[in-house]
């Protein structure tokens, strides 16, 4: 497994759990501030750190869902981000913001950040378990299960000491018990100091990763505010086609619509003209609003771009739309194929591209002279991202084609491995960038951001002006391609 298909199996999401979990957020840095008086010292450090934890997973989760909001055609998350825009706005600006201020007003009039001391219960398993033999009894134990269970407790706990003896103990240290000498209760003072510093310090962490939240939602409201332009609606649109098309439910519906034409047609393969009728026939299916998005993507992609750009609908119509198209780019494959017998003898190992784009099938041989004008332009390793990001926002690449898969294609004698001039790479001199740059369409790479993903994720390979390098490099392969004939 390469390091993007690592990062992609890692970051699985999901809206569901994002507003749960955002929702039980609120709600706790809220019981954090109501109960900021009444806080002992160990459970004011527990629910810091456990704030602490619980916002910087979901300012991981915020950065996917601002990637996914990129690429998201309807817009559908449109109300959810004004109304978690108008919750932050509230629980950053109103509440927390003047609470993190009187705080360390408290501070600089002499007030440590520590809460109250206070006697704690024992918390060990064998102390805890007799106290409620009386309440198993009446629940119909038997004190012989009971003394089964209160075995097995204390022994549990002796082979947790063996490995962590501080980690059960709640009894006090010996020397607290004594008369301690000056130079002990100083270094007892120093280390509340210090616990109180990482107290502070955790609480500052919570408020500034909180402020992230809120710069977030700003942000996807910023994007669903916005029309798409046609180009980005149609690039949009058949990326999702594409999707659609290697997706275990897209196969299967596929398979399915498939397999009914065969046997529509007594078991028999259909010829080319069938061919043809079973793709006119796929109009009848298309949504009346999308109909005419549907007739210019036969011939004009961009005017079908421009007529989605111009129309408002929910998920349910575009599944519809993306059901359609992805039928159409399967039958115009089969139609090529059978027009073409001569691809059937191309050379050519193909793992890693779409063989439709757009309506069109994709001839590989004319595909690699234009890969090939990009290449030229190469001059260092991980400039082959470059290659790779222009093909993905071409939508030529497979949508589950790994870095892994597309440098083995390149590099092998068929395509450009034995090529003079050429500069050899490997998965591993595109892996480094899948952080930021593969998770965005070069189009919308922007420095600002950028630049926040290097700083916050350490990305000590990533020059300052990355970004700049990679987009110029980009538009310039762009035009090397201009006015490319790979799609027939």
């Amino acid at each position: 497994m390469d390091k993007i298909e690592k990062y992609n199996k890692d970051a699985s999401f999901s809206y569901e759990v994002f507003d749960r979990q955002l929702k039980h957020f609120c709600m706790m840095v809220q019981v954090l501030m109501d109960g900021w008086e009444d806080y002992s010292s160990q459970e004011l450090a527990f629910d810091i750190n456990s704030l602490c934890t619980k916002v910087s997973r979901l300012c991981y989760m915020a950065d996917q869902d601002l990637v996914l909001q990129h690429a998201d055609v309807i817009h559908q998350r449109k109300e959810q981000n004004e109304d978690w825009h108008s919750e932050m706005e509230i629980l950053v600006k109103i509440k927390f913001s003047p609470f993190v201020f009187r705080v360390l007003n408290e501070l600089k009039e002499g007030k440590i950040l520590q809460g109250h001391e206070s006697p704690m219960f024992p918390s060990e398993l064998s102390s805890i378990f007799p106290r409620i033999f009386d309440l198993l009894e009446m629940e119909g134990m038997g004190k012989e299960k009971m003394q089964q269970l209160q075995g097995i407790i204390v022994m549990g706990e002796n082979m947790v000491r063996k490995e962590a003896p501080s980690l059960l103990s709640t009894e006090k240290p010996e020397v607290l018990s004594m008369e301690m000498p000056e130079a002990q209760t100083e270094e007892m003072a120093d280390a509340q100091s210090v616990e109180a510093m990482h107290r502070l310090w955790s609480f500052l962490r919570l408020y500034a990763m909180t402020s992230y939240l809120l710069l977030h939602f700003r942000r996807v409201c910023h994007v669903t505010s916005c029309p798409l332009k046609a180009e980005t609606t149609i690039r949009l649109t058949e990326q999702n086609v594409q999707q659609y098309l290697n997706s275990e439910e897209g196969k299967r519906s596929l398979d399915l619509y498939l397999s009914r034409l065969q046997y529509e047609n007594d078991g028999k393969p259909l010829d080319i003209d069938q061919w043809l009728k079973a793709r006119r026939e796929l109009k009848a299916q298309v949504p009346p609003k999308f109909e005419l998005a549907f007739l210019y993507y036969i011939d004009d992609i961009n005017k079908a771009g421009e007529e989605l750009a111009n129309l408002t609908f929910t998920a349910e119509e575009f599944d519809i739309l993306i059901d359609v198209l992805a039928k159409y780019q399967v039958v115009t494959r089969r139609i090529f194929m059978l027009s073409h017998p001569e691809e059937q003898a191309c050379n050519l190992p193909n793992e890693a591209f779409n063989w439709v784009v757009n309506g069109r099938s994709v001839d590989l041989l004319e595909l690699k002279k234009s890969i090939g004008k990009m290449v030229v332009l190469v001059q260092k390793k991980n400039q082959w991202f470059c290659v790779w990001s222009v093909l993905k926002h071409l939508n030529v690449l497979r949508d589950d084609c790994t870095f892994a898969t597309f440098a083995h294609q390149m590099m092998s004698p068929e395509w450009f491995g034995c090529s003079e001039n050429i500069v050899p790479f490997s998965a591993d001199n595109l892996s480094d960038y899948s952080r930021y740059f593969n998770e965005y369409d070069y189009t919308d790479w922007q420095e600002e951001i950028f630049l926040e993903k290097k700083d916050l994720y350490g990305m000590t390979k990533w020059s300052p002006k990355l970004c700049q390098n990679f987009s110029k490099l980009c538009e310039e392969m762009m035009k090397a391609i201009w006015g490319y004939s790979f799609l027939v």
